[in-house]
């Protein structure tokens, strides 16, 4: 088993111990997998580009593939292909996945598909929205009464004077509705005398890097009660390729505003003799932690933001081959990026040190992990690159990964070899 980039596996049939070519034919695997995933843009154009497949390459090299097509007559000739290596010697015949099963093309059942598709990427896109507010409360108190609402559980309101509580409903997750502007809407029901809520989260600034309620709820009538929740997950990121966007009043908000919720709080790992300490969005430090008394020596700046500016870029970071020192996540989403400069000048190379710090949505987001260093390397002498894992920007669709796809099979079968046949080893 193999694992190829944006989360494509293969599963190898080698040669017997002994078989002819067997050096060659095993570099071939490698050579027939980037030809055949070549192949599969065509496969997967029709796909939301939040969904993405598993492939699973069966590479038979001891099965003859047919001599004859008539195996291959009743397919379109767009699902097998025919793959040659070592000028032609080596040949492998591909059977793609788009319709495997030899059914002819269908128009609607393709736009079935399409459209299922296209709603499981939108309750995918949902979910990460809201996924670090899950299981969390907020409160807001108003005429001598008490607010609580448990984004994803329940609404309940009471009054300590009197012990007054009641119910302002429980959470419907059927009716959860994302909006066209990037927002959300959720209904709570059956609360006390049927009491309900309506819970609409609109693209703004979360006040003091937390979710903020609006001041101006109020009740319409007795049994219905409206809510507005802000922050900048409910956006529309559609200015400067996913860099800006534009709150309920039309103003502009940077894609920074999204880490607005780490302000202020830090975060340590500790590899070896080394802890690192970062502190959103001032700096990095390294240091050593002597003794009961907890004191850093030495201790080291790794690079930190100039006063008042939190600058970030977005970029796509590219894979490296070993899978240990892999940076760009399987699905190929983007990575928020903020540089760190002017840290403590290093010995060897005179210079300050630096730091890339990389902000990602982590790859088990559903699970709501909390906000960690998930990575630190020094990538050249007193250069260094942290990975960050936060789903403060799950909410934001190119953070966001896409959502795997069962696996689908590629049948490649080896043709016989010329040389081989003719002579007679």
């Amino acid at each position: 088993m193999c694992v190829l980039p944006a989360s494509r596996g293969c599963v190898c049939r080698a040669p017997r111990p002994g078989a002819h070519g067997r050096r060659g034919r095993m570099r071939a695997p490698a050579l027939v997998l980037q030809a055949v995933l070549a192949q599969l843009a065509a496969v997967d154009g029709h796909f939301v580009t939040s969904l993405h497949a598993n492939y699973v390459v069966n590479l038979d090299f001891e099965q003859a593939a047919p001599s004859s097509q008539a195996e291959d007559d009743d397919r379109p000739s767009n699902d097998v292909k025919v793959m040659a290596f070592a000028g032609g010697k080596q040949k492998f015949r591909c059977t793609l996945p788009s319709r495997a099963n030899g059914t002819p093309p269908n128009r609607a059942t393709g736009d079935l598909k399409k459209e299922d598709d296209v709603a499981k990427s939108r309750e995918h896109f949902l979910k990460a929205k809201l996924v670090t507010w899950s299981g969390t409360c907020w409160k807001l108190e108003k005429d001598k009464w008490v607010y609580e609402l448990c984004f994803n559980r329940k609404i309940v309101g009471y009054r300590s004077a009197d012990d007054t509580r009641i119910s302002l409903g429980q959470h419907s997750p059927d009716r959860d509705e994302l909006l066209p502007g990037g927002g959300v809407r959720q209904m709570y029901v059956g609360g006390t005398d049927n009491r309900t809520s309506e819970v609409t989260f609109v693209c703004g600034m979360a006040k003091a890097g937390a979710l903020s309620m609006d001041e101006d709820f109020q009740s319409p009538s007795a049994g219905h009660f409206l809510w507005t929740v802000t922050g900048p997950q409910f956006c529309k990121w559609r200015e400067n390729d996913g860099a800006q966007a534009r709150d309920h009043n039309g103003d502009p908000l940077q894609v920074s505003t999204m880490l607005e919720g780490l302000r202020g709080q830090c975060f340590n790992v500790t590899q070896g003799w080394w802890t690192y300490e970062y502190c959103y969005p001032t700096g990095l430090t390294q240091f050593h932690v002597h003794g009961n008394n907890r004191k850093r020596e030495p201790e080291y700046s790794l690079g930190s933001s100039k006063p008042g500016e939190v600058n970030m870029t977005m970029v796509t970071l590219k894979p490296s081959i070993s899978p240990r020192e892999r940076r760009a996540p399987p699905s190929r989403h983007r990575t928020l990026k903020q540089r760190l400069v002017n840290g403590t000048v290093c010995d060897e190379t005179k210079r300050p040190r630096a730091t890339s710090m990389m902000f990602q949505c982590p790859p088990n987001w559903q699970a709501n992990p909390a906000t960690h260093i998930a990575s630190i390397n020094e990538g050249a002498l007193c250069e260094y690159e942290v990975m960050i894992h936060t789903t403060l920007l799950c909410g934001h669709e190119k953070f966001l990964p896409t959502l795997p796809k069962g696996k689908e099979t590629i049948q490649c079968v080896a043709e016989p070899q010329k040389d081989a046949e003719g002579s007679g080893s």
